[in-house]
């Protein structure tokens, strides 16, 4: 879903058709996902050997109950601060969803914006290996032994329109560009551990890292909560980029009466979080989800920014989504 992180955010925009071309590419273009369950080892089948409906139905039940469970939590976890931790099918599952988005114009800023969320989310490509998501972009996972899994992946980091805000009236726009980075990610039962490292190419280059944790739990069996917190480092080029002021800019902004000194950060610690998030399945396939960020700016580098006018960046999102 949307963060308030704007330097290496994946945004969906770009993703919708990258998600169609590879599932046509694959052959899984419409394809209802169903979740099917094998008799146990050593059973005869069903037309040699005749079981009561109750025992044949018991094993499917079963089978169909954990992939449940484990499409539920793996939504949750998704937008989570870890989203590439905790369980994951080897089965190709495909979410679909919209929402709403209430949270800062852009990081730093005191004025409230909302905006549509479309939502992707595919998984299972290649045997669990490859997803595609608008969270985390196109992704694959290297290491996967259950618990603990590693991975590369390719988002697109967002940008920034010098019109959602007056404060940043006279200032250039910044360009989206393509996100390469890496991932390791552990869970245990119901924690998460992940970190992360991602590097911006093309227009405005930088680098960035986080670490963040999840406590998950599921009080009922059709709903699903999260608790994460994270914190959040840049270098130099990232904060220059979203938070820095070179003199020429600081010309042209006094020229057009929103007066802004020059100023450079410097690379550090930029912000903490707080993350809840909940999915709610309503049936087999439609659901609600809500997520709450809380998110503090810290350091000197980010919080003596002339751009930098509330330092508490909370958010909020909801919408529903649909499981095929």
């Amino acid at each position: 879903m949307l963060s308030p992180r704007l330097i290496l955010k994946p945004r969906i925009v770009n993703f919708v058709p990258l998600t169609v071309f590879t599932l046509l590419a694959f052959g899984l273009l419409p394809l209802p996902i169903s979740v099917a369950a094998t008799l146990p080892a050593g059973s005869e089948p069903a037309s040699v050997v005749e079981q009561p409906d109750s025992q044949q139905q018991a094993p499917a039940e079963i089978s169909i109950e954990a992939e449940r469970q484990t499409a539920l939590a793996k939504q949750t976890m998704i937008i989570s601060e870890t989203p590439d931790a905790g369980s994951q099918s080897k089965r190709l599952s495909v979410v679909v969803g919209l929402g709403a988005s209430v949270g800062p114009a852009y990081a730093g800023s005191e004025v409230t914006r909302v905006g549509p969320i479309p939502y992707v989310d595919v998984r299972g490509l290649l045997g669990g290996r490859l997803y595609i998501s608008d969270v985390n972009g196109l992704g694959l996972n290297l290491v996967d032994t259950g618990s603990f899994r590693a991975g590369l992946n390719v988002g697109d980091a967002a940008g920034r329109k010098s019109t959602v805000d007056a404060h940043l009236r006279g200032l250039p726009d910044i360009g989206e560009a393509a996100s390469i980075g890496g991932f390791i990610a552990y869970w245990s039962e119901s924690f998460a551990f992940q970190a992360t490292l991602a590097n911006r190419v093309g227009p405005h280059p930088g680098t960035a890292a986080s670490l963040g944790t999840t406590y998950s739990v599921s009080p009922l069996p059709n709903l699903q909560l999260t608790a994460s917190i994270s914190v959040s480092w840049a270098d130099a080029r990232s904060l220059k980029t979203f938070f820095g002021i070179s003199p020429a800019e600081a010309a042209h902004t006094a020229a057009l009466g929103n007066p802004l000194p020059p100023y450079t950060p410097r690379s550090g610690v930029f912000d903490v979080s707080a993350t809840f998030a909940a999915v709610y399945m309503l049936g087999d396939h439609w659901g609600l989800v809500g997520r709450v960020g809380l998110v503090d700016l810290i350091g000197n580098s980010v919080n003596d920014s002339p751009l930098t006018q509330r330092y508490f960046q909370p958010n909020i999102q909801i919408g529903m989504l649909y499981v095929f």
